[in-house]
């Protein structure tokens, strides 16, 4: 994992266990989906209130628990039509709840805003729809009246699942208040000693308070845990983390070689990965070959405006006549690509 000068010399054998995982998500979520039809079919010959009324309760729950896996693996229209055909009067909130995360990941922001609100005026103690308006609103720029969201979901919060002290956490960070969003996710990671997540963000917050070597650790931890409790998101985000800490430490090999190897694990999950690898590219004096990857990003996310963004730069920069990458570029784009945040809607 690490060698004797502190770099970590490999990622390829514990990241690829997330191959077994996805396959073994991948078997779940089609025997949730079996399991439904059976129920389905077993109604339709159903006699008798008795029966007939527990096959449908069965057949709720089976649509709640197959409808949230639809959105972790990214099938979103998929869960919001099984999320539309519960009843709002028995499951309001969990209907609520589920519909407007669907729109949020699809990028229909005012629809699902107008949804959680109004969830939220029928149901005020909401610690799920709380942390879906504030999810919504930090991804639209309001990390102030987001972090007053995550407040109100601690506050109503029975179980004291993580969810809400996590976001708040992400929240703050991207409020630059590194010192306090720590607090928080050193107690997550107390609590929660075998998740990885917590490791990697403890990780981006020590990479955004200036501190890389120290995010190295964190990662070298992380990685550590992910042989065992593997994950797309994490993994993601030790790859993007793990580049901009090379190259804050000027490490500019090692980090090109990280984010090509992140490039190579998940070619299709998420646009940053392309992003580091460009800008570590186009470092290294390969401004051509940062395009090229620039532009194969766009053809894979067409939608992702700040891939496009990067990618303009770079080529209005090739027709600089000095010839000469600005600084404030890369460290833009590097910077836009250091925290990569897994909300955790539950």
């Amino acid at each position: 994992m690490w060698n004797v000068e502190g770099r970590i010399t490999s990622t390829g054998g514990e990241m690829g266990t997330e191959r077994a995982n996805a396959i073994r998500v991948s078997n779940e979520l089609s025997a949730l989906e079996v399991e439904y039809i059976n129920a389905t079919k077993e109604l339709s010959r159903s006699k008798g209130y008795l029966p007939r009324w527990r096959l449908k309760e069965r057949i709720d729950e089976l649509k709640l628990e197959l409808g949230w896996t639809y959105l972790d693996c990214g099938e979103y229209e998929k869960g919001l039509a099984l999320y539309h055909t519960l009843s709002w009067k028995t499951h309001g909130e969990i209907k609520c709840n589920g519909i407007a995360r669907a729109l949020t990941e699809m990028g229909h922001y005012g629809e699902a805003r107008r949804l959680l609100e109004k969830g939220l005026r029928e149901f005020p103690e909401s610690c799920a729809l709380w942390t879906g308006l504030g999810i919504l609103l930090d991804i639209l720029g309001d990390h102030v009246e987001a972090l007053n969201c995550f407040e109100a979901a601690i506050k109503f919060n029975p179980t004291q699942s993580p969810g809400p002290l996590y976001n708040k956490a992400l929240a703050l960070m991207e409020l630059k208040s590194y010192t306090d969003a720590a607090s928080i996710i050193d107690y997550l990671i107390q609590e929660n000693p075998e998740d990885p997540k917590y490791l990697a963000e403890r990780g981006n917050c020590a990479l955004g308070a200036g501190y890389s070597h120290e995010a190295l650790q964190y990662y070298g931890k992380t990685i550590a845990l992910l042989s065992k409790y593997p994950d797309v998101h994490t993994s993601i985000s030790i790859y993007a983390g793990l580049c901009s800490a090379y190259m804050e430490l000027g490490m500019k090999k090692e980090g090109m070689e990280i984010a090509m190897e992140g490039l190579k694990e998940f070619p299709d999950e998420d646009p940053v990965l392309y992003q580091n690898a460009g800008a570590t590219f186009y470092e290294m004096g390969w401004r051509k070959e940062a395009i090229e990857i620039l532009k194969e990003g766009v053809k894979k996310f067409p939608d992702d405006k700040e891939l496009k963004e990067c990618l303009k730069s770079f080529e209005d920069d090739m027709d600089d006549p000095d010839d000469n990458i600005k600084p404030p570029i890369l460290g833009l784009f590097l910077l836009m690509a250091l925290l990569y945040p897994v909300r955790k809607f539950r």
